[in-house]
């Protein structure tokens, strides 16, 4: 597992991003992440290695069923150890990579692997999780698509001697063994000192616009530190609305930003698919994406390499799904085996994964 852009906080005391993701690429190639100042002061410049590749393999629903339980049923019989992945969307590609990532490393460790997509629904994921936990798995890891509705799932684990493991989104509800996440709070300063570094001196007058996730998400931290760092530069935010993760949300949201506030200069955009459907906006309002409007977004998803390149898009801040999930078992497997575990935030059980930034100057290493 090879290290890439860590990225220091200092709010109100230093926070740092520390490295826990898994990792299976070879090459060792190097590019900078910026430093953050202003409100929230990234006190270091964070250095990048090579980033993550993706599993070759994506990970599908259990053997094609309709729902996890069933497949279970049979693993169970079989008296098979059982790792379980319940899955905010596995329509992303985010969390297609993040699955490949628990699947591989709990299939190396002699676990059977079966999967349960949430598709944004709240019912589902308890329903889901219910189901996955009454079967006897050895291990739940849970990206939970609405983090206050995780209560009744936390309780029956609990109840039945099974560790939940968070990836990728937190909960404040208690009841999880540990959560594995990059800093999004991070992620949205790395941003805004981008833009500082590197759109300033091509701008007038400094009016940014961001375009969310689910306000109930805890990712809305991305922003949040976005705002937090750029306003602090002198910057104005002239919009902030919520596209919910999705990409038909957020093309009429940059459509109602534009008509609006038609001298916005710099958008920044919570997930990739939804940063290609602004920038698509954009062109369809007969403006010039990247150029009349410059679109800086969270996540590296292959869709974003093609925009960045062509100058569609300015930069992405990647994280490291693929390590969320193998990092995800390995502190299962430490659970497991009575070790102690080291988190960055104690209190809520939080460990940080990696984040680097993506522009034109290096694309092709993480393609």
């Amino acid at each position: 597992m090879k290290k890439r852009v860590l990225a220091a906080v200092v709010m109100a005391a230093v926070l740092m991003i520390s490295a826990c993701g898994g990792d299976q690429s070879s090459a060792g190639k190097e590019s900078s992440a910026p430093e953050a100042g202003a409100a929230a002061s990234v006190a270091e410049s964070a250095q990048t290695e090579t980033a993550p590749s993706k599993s070759e393999a994506p990970a599908e629903p259990a053997a094609g069923k309709s729902d996890a339980g069933d497949e279970k049923n049979d693993a169970a019989a079989d008296g098979e150890k059982v790792i379980a992945y319940s899955c905010y969307n596995m329509a992303w590609e985010f969390y297609v990579t993040l699955a490949n990532g628990i699947k591989e490393s709990a299939e190396a460790a002699g676990y059977s692997y079966i999967n349960h997509d949430q598709q944004n629904d709240p019912n589902k994921m308890v329903q889901g999780c219910t189901d996955l936990l009454n079967q006897g798995i050895d291990c739940l890891i849970l990206t939970p698509c609405k983090p206050e509705a995780v209560g009744a799932i936390f309780d029956l684990a609990k109840e039945k001697g099974i560790p939940v493991i968070l990836a990728d989104i937190s909960s404040e509800v208690q009841g999880y063994e540990a959560c594995l996440k990059s800093d999004n709070y991070a992620g949205g300063v790395i941003a805004a000192q981008y833009i500082i570094d590197n759109v300033s001196d091509l701008v007038e007058k400094k009016k940014a616009a961001a375009i969310t996730v689910d306000p109930s998400n805890t990712n809305i931290s991305r922003s949040e530190g976005f705002k937090d760092v750029i306003t602090g530069e002198g910057w104005e935010i002239v919009s902030e609305l919520s596209g919910y993760g999705e990409a038909d949300q957020a093309y009429a949201c940059m459509q109602d930003i534009i008509t609006a506030n038609p001298d916005v200069e710099v958008v920044f955009v919570s997930n990739a698919p939804m940063a290609v459907a602004a920038s698509q906006a954009i062109s369809d309002a007969g403006l010039k994406s990247g150029e009349d409007i410059r679109i800086i977004c969270y996540d590296a998803d292959d869709i974003i390499f093609d925009p960045i390149d062509s100058g569609e898009i300015l930069a992405a801040i990647a994280q490291d799904p693929y390590g969320m999930g193998t990092g995800s078992v390995d502190l299962f497997l430490k659970i497991a085996n009575g070790e102690e575990i080291s988190y960055d935030e104690p209190d809520e059980k939080i460990i940080y994964t990696d984040l680097w930034v993506v522009d034109a100057s290096n694309t092709a290493e993480y393609r």
